[in-house]
């Protein structure tokens, strides 16, 4: 509707109807001179019990800012008026100083989208050309229906009777041209306030923004968009990738990421919150008071950890990759939440479901003999068997809950937990392939003649099938050239291979390249663990590559034996008889690789359209008329750092003293080293002699 002064109604009308087709607002006429409590008071009986969006009309607004005043003034109980961030008063302003001449409202809020931190804080006094303003505050103040009296006194009346003024720092709005630099009105704690005001951080990114220049401004971005938080550990490997995947592809959702970050033995001893999938400077964190080596029943600090997430950043959903580090209490939100098995925890602790072997059964006595004997149940220290599994039946409970549903990137994932599992029985599961992005690979062909041109694509650990590679390279040998690629410091125990067939690691843009000057006839996949996807399978197809794969999980679902790749059992006589018959028949393998132009790569936009449905979120909002949403950055979007302030994993305070940076990363190195298993005797004592003497000499 349309405040219109008294005897202005047929001009405003004319001057609506000239501007274009546009539907006659509902207009409320008011004496010359009105304050915008007397506006409130004639426009409240003719709103019908819905609030009231006010804005002058030479204000210069964000598109949507009525929503986003909607979603600030439904963070709390008896919060009365939502204002928006505006240069005009030092209590709702973003900036330090004076606004920069050239930046306009929309690019503020531009930046707004880089700087928000989702924050409601409360404010003195709310801004008097433009806030939202909760009707039932209106009416038990007194002012529906009457006017007189000023904002200030309205104000007044309202905190007395127990409500809140508010600002949120996602909306901006510039004052009417004509309103000068507005004072604060003296009241109790405003020095104070304005000290340690609640902008301070946003306030510094503009004071950067403004010295980058009008050539920084970021491109628009949709503020309002419902809201997923990510449930993660920090290892990376092909969880992290498909963390970083789903965040980058996702443009119609905020991907907030938790992420439980420690070491050996106490896998959560801080627990952080992200913007998505990069771990740059986190949102929140929390060092844990009691920490979680594995995975906790249940834990009071992190329980009211995730409430205050879901609260203060208005968590629509939860997407569950691992629980790792994190507490069954994530479950029990009552939020739409799906658990994604990337890998197989929680049911088993070696994360695999390998034990001399796949598992087909895993009852109480061969739990312990896993924990006795299984090389690969080496994880977690603070858990035995009898906790495992408790905390294996509170789990299965939890997912029979009506808001969890279940995905898994493979059946075999699903049918494996079936016949382990037969408390699982009468569940069902959503199977969801992951997608990938992959730039489109130059031509290239394999040689015709030769000896057979072999890749192993990924890591050389124990459970990638290093123990199979080793026992069948004297044989492969006589009639195959082999080479290691991304294989890390397992690869070493290959190194009679030499130097120029082994590529330890790799940029991921570089692998096309990598391949193509290979020209590989086959790409080998010797897991001795079900997979439960497999990426690496995904880029041979895409780089055109024919898989040979052990007959396991992921591999034995997807590879269509002598159509689109070959199978084979996990043993090194079956490898190699494999591979011989390959080698004696080119033209088989020929066809193979024709086939794999014709599957096309399965994208991560597709991946995220199939978890969209999976949870659909368009249903749930704080306030009736008002669509969920965190105002926030967008996921890809990154504004500049100080040079040498973020590099890879690490960040650095640049006002931090040098000395103090080198003291406590050399005391995180020391941490890391002595609690990680997996450095050698030998380098971990160099390493740690090293670091103690920094240390010494650091003071």
């Amino acid at each position: 509707m349309c405040a219109v002064d008294a005897g202005q109604r047929e001009a405003f009308v004319r001057g609506w109807t000239a501007a274009g087709d546009l539907p006659m607002p509902q207009l409320v006429e008011v004496a010359d001179g009105s304050t915008v409590v007397d506006v409130l008071g004639a426009a409240a009986p003719a709103a019908c019990g819905q609030d009231i969006a006010y804005v002058r009309a030479d204000c210069a607004v964000a598109g949507e800012w009525d929503m986003l005043l909607a979603r600030a003034a439904g963070t709390a109980e008896r919060t009365a008026v939502a204002s928006p961030l505006t240069a005009a008063t030092p209590v709702l302003s973003p900036f330090a100083a004076a606004k920069p001449a050239w930046m306009e409202a929309e690019q503020v809020n531009r930046w707004l989208t880089h700087l928000s931190h989702g924050q409601v804080f409360e404010v003195p006094e709310s801004a008097p050309f433009c806030a939202y303003w909760r009707v039932a505050a209106l009416a038990e103040a007194g002012l529906v229906g009457r006017g007189g009296g000023t904002l200030a006194a309205a104000e007044d009346e309202l905190l007395r009777r127990g409500w809140r003024l508010v600002g949120c720092d996602w909306v901006y709005v510039d004052a009417p041209p004509a309103t000068g630099a507005l004072t604060p009105r003296p009241s109790e704690g405003l020095q104070s306030f304005l000290t340690y005001h609640p902008l301070l951080r946003i306030r510094h990114g503009f004071g950067e923004a403004g010295a980058w220049g009008e050539a920084s401004v970021p491109p628009p971005a949709p503020i309002l968009k419902p809201v997923q938080l990510h449930i993660a550990h920090s290892w990376g490997g092909g969880l992290g990738r498909w963390v970083e995947d789903y965040c980058e592809a996702d443009g119609g959702r905020w991907n907030l990421v938790l992420r439980s970050i420690g070491t050996w033995g106490a896998f959560g001893q801080r627990i952080a919150l992200f913007r998505s999938h990069r771990m740059d400077r986190p949102l929140r964190d929390w060092l844990l008071d009691m920490p979680i080596g594995s995975i906790a029943i249940r834990h009071l600090q992190y329980r009211r950890i995730v409430d205050e997430i879901v609260r203060d950043f208005h968590v629509d959903a939860i997407v569950v990759s691992s629980l790792i580090g994190h507490s069954l209490d994530v479950l029990d939100l009552g939020l739409p939440t799906v658990v994604v098995g990337h890998d197989y925890t929680p049911f088993c602790a070696a994360l695999s479901i390998h034990f001399d072997g796949v598992c087909t059964r895993c009852d109480g006595e061969r739990l312990g003999a896993c924990f006795e004997r299984n090389s690969l149940n080496r994880f977690f220290r603070d858990a035995g068997p009898a906790y495992w599994q408790a905390l294996r039946e509170h789990y299965f409970v939890r997912l029979r809950q009506a808001h969890v549903r279940i995905a898994a990137p493979s059946d075999s994932v699903w049918r494996n937990l079936q016949t382990l599992v037969p408390a699982l029985e009468g569940l069902a599961a959503s199977i969801v392939p992951h997608g990938m992005a992959f730039a489109p690979v130059p031509e290239w062909t394999p040689p015709a003649e030769g000896r057979l041109r072999v890749v192993v694509l990924g890591s050389m650990a124990p459970q990638k099938g290093a123990d199979i590679l080793a026992a069948a390279l004297p044989a492969l040998s006589r009639f195959v050239d082999l080479w290691l690629v991304g294989c890390g410091d397992e690869g070493g125990r290959f190194a009679e291979l030499g130097r120029d067939r082994i590529v330890r690691r790799y940029e991921r843009s570089e692998l096309p390249a990598i391949i193509t000057g290979i020209a590989p006839h086959v790409g080998l996949l010797l897991s001795i663990v079900p997979e439960t996807f497999s990426y690496t399978l995904s880029e041979l197809w895409a780089l055109r590559v024919v898989p040979v794969a052990t007959r396991l999980g992921g591999f034995g679902d997807r590879i269509e034996d002598g159509e689109n790749g070959f199978l084979c059992d996990p043993g090194a006589d079956q490898v190699v008889a494999l591979l011989q018959g390959l080698d004696a028949d080119r033209e088989r393998l020929g066809a193979v690789r024709a086939r794999l132009a014709a599957i096309p790569v399965r994208s991560r936009e597709d991946m995220v359209a199939d978890y969209h449905r999976l949870l659909p979120l368009d249903e749930r909002s704080p306030l009736p008329g008002v669509p969920p949403g965190l105002p926030g950055r967008p996921a890809a979007q990154y504004p500049p750092v100080e040079p040498g302030e973020h590099s890879g994993a690490l960040v650095v305070d640049p006002q931090v003293p040098l000395r103090t940076v080198l003291k406590d990363f050399s005391a995180y190195l020391l941490r890391k080293i002595e609690a990680t298993p997996r450095i050698g005797t030998i380098r971990k004592r160099i390493a740690l002699a090293l670091l103690r003497r920094l240390s010494m000499l650091l003071g």
